[in-house]
């Protein structure tokens, strides 16, 4: 993998700020065989302004496109990729300045399909926390390292060969779970994901303190039915039974996972902390399941 080349896929929508950020980021890699894919999805503010201030001196390549949903947009991205690692990430994340360099490392060392790592918050808003311990416990920086079946698309690489042919699931807009259901499929055609928790994103979006109590109940909400439109089935028998049987979610089960996380990785004063929002955030989740036309 010496000569390697990655296109490094990034949808974006009225984050001109953060979208500069997250690029600035990735262009203090050390490793510099890249191209940044661009795709607008049908941004209002300067985004396009943005973009082009780098287009004469980075190998960016923007597309603009109407609002179809960040699934649409990575789907444009993975065509318009020329490299044979397409790397995703988040408009609103900042990439570790050794990232493209773990990348590489974890994919010479494993031989997998796709590799990905932690995802951090560095803020102390209480929304924030909450939302990152609900819905982002599972890659968190000290989560050790192994194959596992899920990382979400903001910190996510895939060897080009083992996703050709396939495409994110366009979902309506406001539902969860199109990264997971891609991520499904690979699994079931035998291919292997490999979490590296030295692969690391800090989510910029808490920073600025964007995530206010109206976002945070919005992401549960598309979670929600993120899980009603097929998200169940990464949860196997557990998803099944609880997509069968829907007045079990009453009881917020996967809140046992989330506490038992929380314990083997050393925040258990920070879920005891932010556990009443955690609980509302996930009661909030749960009753949108039961009842999804309300």
């Amino acid at each position: 993998m010496t000569n390697l080349k990655f296109s490094i896929i990034i949808p974006t929508y009225n984050r001109a700020r953060l979208l500069n950020e997250c690029i600035n980021s990735i262009n203090n890699q050390k490793i510099k065989h890249f191209e940044i894919i661009i795709i607008d999805n049908g941004s209002t503010d300067d985004t396009q302004k943005a973009v082009m201030n780098y287009k004469s001196k980075n190998k960016i390549r923007y597309y603009h496109q109407c609002n179809k949903g960040a699934a649409s947009a990575r789907n444009l991205g993975l065509e318009k990729a020329k490299g044979q690692i397409i790397c995703f990430t988040d408009d609103d994340c900042i990439v570790d300045k050794n990232w493209l360099i773990n990348i590489k490392k974890t994919f010479d060392k494993t031989n997998s399909d796709a590799v990905g790592g932690s995802i951090i918050n560095k803020t102390n808003s209480y929304i924030a926390n909450s939302q990152y311990l609900l819905n982002f416990s599972s890659w968190m920086p000290t989560v050790k390292k192994g194959y596992v079946k899920d990382i979400p698309t903001c910190n996510i690489a895939y060897k080009k060969r083992s996703i050709k042919g396939m495409k994110f699931i366009e979902q309506k807009k406001g539902v969860g779970y199109t990264d997971t259901l891609f991520n499904m499929e690979m699994i079931k055609n035998n291919k292997r994901i490999y979490f590296n928790p030295k692969i690391k994103v800090i989510h910029n979006t808490w920073k600025y303190s964007q995530l206010d109590i109206k976002k945070f109940f919005e992401i549960q909400k598309r979670a929600a039915l993120g899980f009603i439109n097929g998200g169940y089935q990464a949860h196997e028998k557990i998803g099944e039974i609880l997509m069968k049987h829907r007045w079990l979610n009453f009881f917020c089960p996967r809140l046992i996972n989330v506490l038992k996380r929380g314990v083997l990785h050393k925040s258990l004063i920070k879920m005891i902390i932010y556990f009443p929002f955690i609980f509302i955030g996930e009661f909030y989740r749960n009753i949108i399941i039961i009842f999804p036309k309300r």
